[in-house]
Formats: C-alpha cells, sequence, structure tokens
C-alpha cells in the first residue's frame, strides 16, 4: 500500500479511484513505515454523498474524505490545522491570505507573481495545513489545491498571514485575532471535542503570538501585493 509525504507526515492512503491516485502521485514517499492511515472506504464514500446530499462524482468525495482525515488527525496528534487560503513562498518564507472563497484569493496571489516574478512560487491556492513544528509554524501544501490547481508539494515557514478583503484602496493594519475571530475560524475545519477545539486555539494562540496578522483591503491592481508585502516587511518597496 502507498505511502504518501503529506505536511511532513508519512500517510498511507490506498486510493479507490485513478483519479485520485492522479492527485497523489506528487506527494509519494519512498518511506515504508507511515505515521497514520487516512485511506477512505467505500462505505465513508457512500455516506459522506448520502450525508450531504452530494451529486459529485465519488473520486471528488473520496478526496474530500482523505483531506478530512488528514486535518483531523493533524489537529489531535500532530500540532496543526486545516486553513482554507492561498499561500506563496518569496525568497524562502510564505505568505498566506485566507477569505470567504470568491472574495479574490486567488486574484491576490496573481499580483504577487505578477510584480515579483520568478521569486514567488505558489504553495498551494485553496487547501493547505499549518504545523508547528520544532517551535516554528509552516504552511504545507497537500494534493488538493482548488479549482486552478495552482501549487508545488513544499512547506515553508511563514512570515504573515493576511485577512483579505475587498476595498477600492490599498492597505494592510496588523490587527489581533479577537478582531477576526471568525474569519479565522470559518477557515478552518472546527472541531466538535472539546479537546480538539482547546488544542485549535492553543495553535492559533502560538501561531499569532509567533507570526503577524494583517486585515488586508486590496484592488485588483499590482500596487495591493506591494502593500501587503510592505506590511509584513521593514525593507520596504515602492
Amino acid at each position: 500500500m502507498p505511502v504518501y509525504q503529506i505536511a511532513k507526515l508519512n500517510i498511507k492512503i490506498n486510493p479507490l479511484y485513478p483519479e485520485t491516485l492522479k492527485r497523489l502521485e506528487p506527494f509519494l514517499s519512498r518511506a515504508k513505515d507511515f505515521d497514520f492511515d487516512a485511506t477512505a472506504t467505500e462505505k465513508e464514500i457512500t455516506d459522506y454523498i448520502r450525508e450531504n446530499n452530494y451529486s459529485f462524482p465519488p473520486h471528488l468525495v473520496e478526496g474530500s474524505v482523505i483531506l478530512t482525515k488528514i486535518c483531523r488527525t493533524v489537529l489531535s496528534c500532530y500540532d496543526g490545522f486545516f486553513f482554507h487560503s492561498s499561500s506563496l513562498m518569496l525568497d524562502g518564507e510564505a505568505y498566506v491570505f485566507t477569505a470567504a472563497s470568491g472574495t479574490g484569493k486567488s486574484t491576490h496571489t496573481s499580483l504577487w507573481r505578477r510584480h515579483f516574478g520568478d521569486r514567488v512560487v505558489m504553495i498551494n491556492d485553496d487547501k493547505p495545513v499549518i504545523r508547528c513544528i520544532d517551535g516554528r509554524f509552516w504552511i504545507c501544501s497537500t494534493p488538493w489545491m482548488g479549482k486552478s490547481e495552482i501549487g508545488t508539494n513544499i512547506d515553508v515557514p511563514i512570515r504573515a498571514v493576511y485577512v483579505l478583503q475587498r476595498g477600492e484602496k490599498n492597505s494592510a493594519v496588523r490587527v489581533s485575532t479577537a478582531k477576526v475571530f471568525r474569519q479565522l475560524l470559518e477557515a478552518t475545519l472546527v472541531p466538535g471535542e472539546a479537546k480538539n477545539m482547546s488544542r485549535l486555539l492553543e495553535l492559533y494562540d502560538g501561531l499569532f503570538s509567533q507570526v503577524p496578522l494583517f486585515l488586508l483591503s486590496c484592488n485588483t491592481e499590482e500596487e495591493a501585493a506591494v502593500t501587503a508585502y510592505n506590511a509584513a516587511n521593514k525593507e520596504q518597496l515602492k
């Protein structure tokens, strides 16, 4: 049974559908041992479709079940959590942008690619995982990268996190977690168990005591990328 390296963990997954196998392939590991099993069974897929009244193809549901298993296990056992966001690497550090679907996360990160060119590498455009490893927070790509399918199998230390909203003028203001707490919770899978909810809040506290959090109002001009970059860096661009 194949083992895949996702979020710096070796995860056993036995895909039932060829589409899922192809999606996972770039994350294939040579490891023989594994940290946990995230395989989706036929029953789990069928139950998921029935409970959520889905009409999606089974291979897409399989991916959802696998990703959910990974995210729940990472939270309960491996100091991490799912974070719905578009994330990029610039000069070896990650910039992470979260917002409700349709707000313009992908549009904003495209401005970074246009402005900074080859210095930018997309990490994951939709469904990465954040983990605390040896006291430092990393954003880790997963095989699920959103409609655009933009991303790379890399894990990168986080430089800054932004809660993005549309605006006519560009501004990036550092905020507390309390100021944008609703948006932060909407960006993750909220656990039903009190123990795991407490763990999630501890991880949020740890992340944002180490990494600056900004409320980013932005338009679709390249200046928006410069504004976001300058907010997190002492050496500012013009």
